[in-house]
């Protein structure tokens, strides 16, 4: 006869069952980030800047706001637990470099856009999007060019290691890309585009990036265009406070700019991953606690001990 599952085993059975249903659900549906404190209103924001390290800066701060983001292929959304659930999202930049025209509406659920080839399009977005407003982070150019060839190599090397070379065999690894798209549907095409060529060339690409950046001032009305000049020197708490409370002002986001700013300085920093939300923390403490229960502390004739034991230990 076969054995009965214990009744503990069969309780965390289902719980895991739920659980993979409620990630099921969070696919289909947009569920954007809780927005923090001091932040009263989402907005629509277009990031048309050219410098990779800004853009990424200017990706997490609008995340670390309750924003839901695109920053090149990468989205931010909220996660299941709290937190946040990063994913691919290359619908901008594949439309870019493989359709005739690019397709904006897929960036729609979006409060914030930003980097490639997001300033490349920029004018389609604003004529699709009345309600958007643009923020343009400017970089002294000889700056601009010393960050920019530095992500131009590491994204070289990716292109090499998918095999997005002519006649090269496109690799299926994980970080090529996913079910939707692969790497190679969009390098070179986005850098190439962008600065006029994907091997850094300082004549052709500082060339390429005044005229843009002179372009987008030219294309985008004023009052729905934020300038804000940048520099790669480290920046001071008061300075960071000055620049949050501009964007706060422009977009019109906090009924408290002041306290807003003091509270989300726009400080210049890659950040690496996103930090888990409280809820998350929480269900992270319970599984531990449960787990060491189970495993020590419950009687030792408890039929979900002696299973967990049997496998585990």
């Amino acid at each position: 006869m076969p054995r009965k599952m214990p009744v503990t085993l069969m309780v965390l059975s289902v719980e895991v069952l739920l659980l993979a249903t409620a990630m099921r659900g969070a696919e289909a549906a947009v569920t954007k980030p809780t927005l923090k404190d001091k932040v009263d209103r989402r907005a629509r924001v277009f990031s048309a800047g050219l410098d990779p390290h800004l853009e990424a800066t200017a990706a997490h701060w609008f995340e670390s706001l309750g924003f839901y983001a695109l920053q090149g292929t990468t989205s931010v959304n909220a996660g299941v637990w709290g937190g946040a659930r990063m994913t691919s999202d290359a619908r901008l930049s594949t439309s870019y470099c493989l359709d005739s025209t690019t397709n904006t509406s897929v960036v729609s659920d979006y409060d914030f856009v930003g980097w490639l080839p997001t300033s490349d399009v920029i004018e389609d977005l604003v004529d699709d999007y009345p309600d958007a407003k643009v923020i343009l982070l400017e970089s002294v150019v000889t700056e601009w060019f010393d960050t920019t060839r530095t992500f131009a190599s590491e994204a070289a090397a990716l292109g090499d290691a998918c095999g997005c070379a002519s006649g090269a065999t496109r690799s299926t690894s994980a970080e090529c890309g996913d079910a939707t798209y692969h790497y190679c549907d969009v390098y070179p095409c986005v850098w190439r585009r962008a600065f006029g060529s994907e091997t850094p060339d300082a004549d052709v690409w500082k060339t390429h990036y005044i005229d843009r950046v002179r372009e987008i001032k030219l294309a985008v009305p004023r009052d729905r265009l934020l300038v804000l000049p940048m520099t790669a020197a480290s920046v001071g708490h008061a300075t960071a406070v000055r620049t949050a409370k501009a964007i706060a002002d422009f977009l019109d986001i906090s009924d408290d700019s002041a306290a807003f700013a003091e509270t989300y300085p726009f400080i210049q920093r890659d950040l690496v991953g996103t930090a888990l939300g409280t809820p998350a923390r929480a269900w992270v403490l319970f599984t531990v606690i449960a787990s060491t229960y189970i495993l020590f502390f419950m009687n030792k004739s408890d039929p979900a001990r002696k299973f967990v034991r049997r496998y585990l230990c």
